[in-house]
């Protein structure tokens, strides 16, 4: 059976140093842990009792009014999850460097460790292990929460967001010589249009990067699919699975147009994983970085998250790592169009 987070975190570097390092809260009233836009030092880790997380949603015309957002919009409050012991909150702040979009609030009777971010990346930057374990445990904590979220998201209509490139998010993490570790370990795969080439809950034993195309995310649904999403170029497919331990995949995905792919056994990227924890790093952190923003995504695709949106303000520095990200991409794509 694949390790739920719960155990993962137990099991990690990352919650014995949060034990040691955390201060501990205990709460006998409601108390507002993380407020939807509003930047937030900390990360808090639930030890007893439960939490709500909810978010803001730009409410339909004619609808109550509960709230009204910083841009003058009617808001209306939609509860995301309810949380309880061995799950954390405060992870997509910390990994995308960008406002919350979602409150969480703690319920009376309920035992915290909060955790500061500063003394977790100081940590971090001394110890590798320690930093593969936090962002193994981040990125399987994104995996299952996108996948609780595409269960219940289409509720609401939605349309199609891309805020940043999607190779940003990725290659932007990796350095040279982990795309030419890609480019060599991999070999190129052509799907064609309409084709699914992931199937849920059936076995997949490669990752794969897009290099062309487009893809739609499927989930099923009683007895027809619900899209749920969609991949562009630069974007891993697969990650889920490898992530929680098991090989079925979480959700379909089928070409919108014809692919080009990257495609890397499974077995290959665990074995690299083993011997160089700097990639290791790296790699867990591009992927959970790319879970959150499509955590993020997926909220605002269907106006949620208004207030952290209205909010949020152009980030130059990450534009500024645009040129390098989009060089290693382009010559990932050159060289797999070549083999």
């Amino acid at each position: 059976m694949a390790d739920t987070p719960v155990s993962l975190l137990e099991d990690s570097r990352f919650f014995r140093w949060a034990c040691e390092h955390g201060s501990r809260l205990t709460l006998s009233c409601e108390r507002t842990l993380i407020q939807e836009g509003v930047q937030t030092p900390d990360l808090f880790l639930l030890l007893e009792g439960w939490g709500q997380v909810r978010t803001s949603r730009t409410a339909p015309a004619g609808a109550g009014r509960p709230g009204s957002g910083p841009d003058g919009a009617d808001l209306e409050a939609v509860d995301l999850a309810e949380i309880g012991p061995g799950q954390f909150v405060g992870e997509m702040s910390l990994l995308e460097q960008r406002l919350p979009v979602a409150t969480v609030v703690a319920l009376p009777g309920s035992r915290w460790l909060q955790l500061s971010y500063a003394a977790l990346q100081a940590a971090m930057a001394v110890d590798p292990q320690l930093a593969i374990d936090v962002y193994q445990v981040f990125a399987t904590k994104l995996a299952l929460q996108l996948s609780r979220q595409n269960a219940f998201i289409h509720r609401w209509p939605g349309h199609d967001v891309e805020p940043l490139r999607k190779v940003l998010l990725l290659f932007g993490e990796w350095n040279d010589r982990d795309v030419a570790w890609l480019a060599e370990a991999g070999h190129r795969l052509e799907v064609g249009a309409g084709v699914t080439f992931i199937a849920e809950g059936h076995p997949v034993d490669q990752l794969y990067v897009l290099l062309d195309g487009e893809a739609d995310v499927v989930i099923a649904q009683g007895k027809s699919g619900v899209l749920v999403g969609s991949s562009r170029r630069g974007e891993v497919l697969g990650e889920m699975s490898f992530l929680g331990g098991g090989e079925e995949a979480t959700a379909s995905v089928r070409a919108r147009q014809p692919l080009q792919l990257l495609a890397i056994p499974k077995r290959t990227v665990r074995q690299q994983l083993r011997a160089d924890l700097h990639f290791a790093q790296r790699f867990y952190r591009s992927l959970a970085v790319l879970l959150s923003h499509r955590c993020r995504d997926q909220l605002l695709a269907r106006g949620m998250a208004a207030q952290a949106a209205a909010l949020e303000e152009l980030d130059l520095a990450m534009l500024s790592s645009l040129s390098a990200a989009g060089r290693r991409f382009e010559w990932l794509c050159r060289e797999m169009a070549q083999a």
